[in-house]
């Protein structure tokens, strides 16, 4: 059994999975600001909340740590925060009789399901329109640098990965993280940039990162931007 809860932590109410299944013990993890608690099937909502009390401190700074960085959302409820281009928002998710693009605001992607839909359907549509934004940003990426560098792709295919943020095959094609959207335009620039430049030297070495650094200077601060 899943749920969303809450409680108080450092005087600020925080949000957290509470998760009852067959295990033998119970524990608490953070993933990308996400709380879980995962207990036994004897556990509670009393007993997680006990649990977190006595590693407040530490969630406290994992928490902190986390909103230092972007990412995307893990568990897709309304009111999670996320990152679009380098700004946090917020994920809203609201009924609707009638079908609704998602509405992106300042501060906020509001996703509108249908009556007959749980939250938890949610996640494939901010997906959908995700990756279609993320493919704005990269095609305007590489309209930008291909001419310059005088590098075009066979392809371009869009997926998520999860130890890259792009890969140059040594047929030409290029593929890039959907992730990425969630950093600023700059570091979108920088992965197109790294990935073209490899059409040319499949390696890093010095010729490599000269290249790069014809059209991102400043790439070194860039590399280090998107580890966190």
């Amino acid at each position: 059994m899943k749920k969303l809860c809450s409680t108080e932590l450092g005087g600020v109410k925080t949000d957290y999975m509470l998760d009852i299944g067959k295990r033998s013990n119970g524990y608490l993890c953070i993933k990308d600001g996400v709380i879980t608690v995962r207990l036994p099937m004897t556990g509670s909502q009393r007993a997680a909340e006990e649990m977190l009390k006595a590693h407040e401190s530490w969630i406290i700074e994992k928490l902190k740590q986390s909103e230092e960085r972007s990412r995307m959302p893990q568990g897709f409820y309304s009111g999670e925060n996320f990152s679009l281009l380098g700004r946090k928002r917020q994920l809203i998710i609201e009924h609707s009789a009638e079908y609704r693009e998602p509405l992106l605001t300042e501060n906020a992607l509001t996703v509108y399901i249908s009556p007959q839909m749980n939250e938890s359907e949610a996640g494939r549509l901010f997906m959908r329109y995700a990756a279609a934004f993320c493919e704005k940003c990269v095609k305007a990426a590489f309209d930008k640098y291909s001419p310059i560098l005088g590098l075009y792709p066979k392809k371009v295919t869009l997926k998520k990965m999860t130890s890259r943020w792009g890969s140059c095959s040594s047929n030409g094609s290029i593929s890039i993280n959907v992730d990425v959207v969630c950093f600023e335009q700059k570091c979108i620039d920088y992965v197109v940039v790294h990935e073209l430049c490899h059409l040319k030297h499949m390696n890093h070495g010095e010729e490599f990162w000269r290249l790069v650094a014809s059209c991102c200077p400043d790439y070194k601060a860039l590399r280090e931007r998107m580890k966190h």
